[in-house]
């Protein structure tokens, strides 16, 4: 293996463990979160790890989060790593309904229709939409 083909080896590794390094602190937040939230006793959380492959960084597996609920699954999916204006996507969804989280490295988080930092409230507004029946995402006060 050529020096050019060590570096760019170690220089996606590096990029794969950041973003799942992301993806763990994301799920780790968001379990914190659902034990504060009203219905806490109606979720379980599962966790699974799903393959990705990618360009340019080949081929990894990601950490994913699952909320069983009395109502409907919630997932907490990783799209992927590289996504436009951002370092990585995750989507929020009950299939019904999806929000989708762009991940920054200055900004964390953010809610990707309301260009806002994903927060405590904002994520439990979320939850609740998606909780229920999938309803749009209520105003935010």
């Amino acid at each position: 293996m050529s020096d050019l083909d060590e570096t760019i080896r170690v220089n996606n590794q590096r990029i794969i463990e950041e973003w799942i390094a992301a993806l763990h602190s994301l799920i780790s937040q968001v379990k914190q979160w659902v034990s504060s939230y009203p219905q806490k006793d109606s979720f379980s959380a599962v966790d699974l790890m799903v393959n990705k492959s990618e360009e340019p960084v080949g081929e990894y597996q990601a950490p994913m989060l699952i909320l069983t609920t009395d109502q409907t699954p919630i997932e907490i999916i990783p799209v992927g790593r590289f996504a436009i204006g951002s370092i990585g996507r995750v989507d929020i969804t009950n299939h019904k309904r999806s929000f989708t989280l762009l991940y920054s490295r200055s900004k964390g988080w953010l809610f990707f229709d309301q260009r806002k930092p994903l927060t405590e409230e904002l994520f439990k507004q979320m939850l609740d939409a998606l909780y229920v029946t999938g309803d749009p995402m209520p105003k935010l006060h």
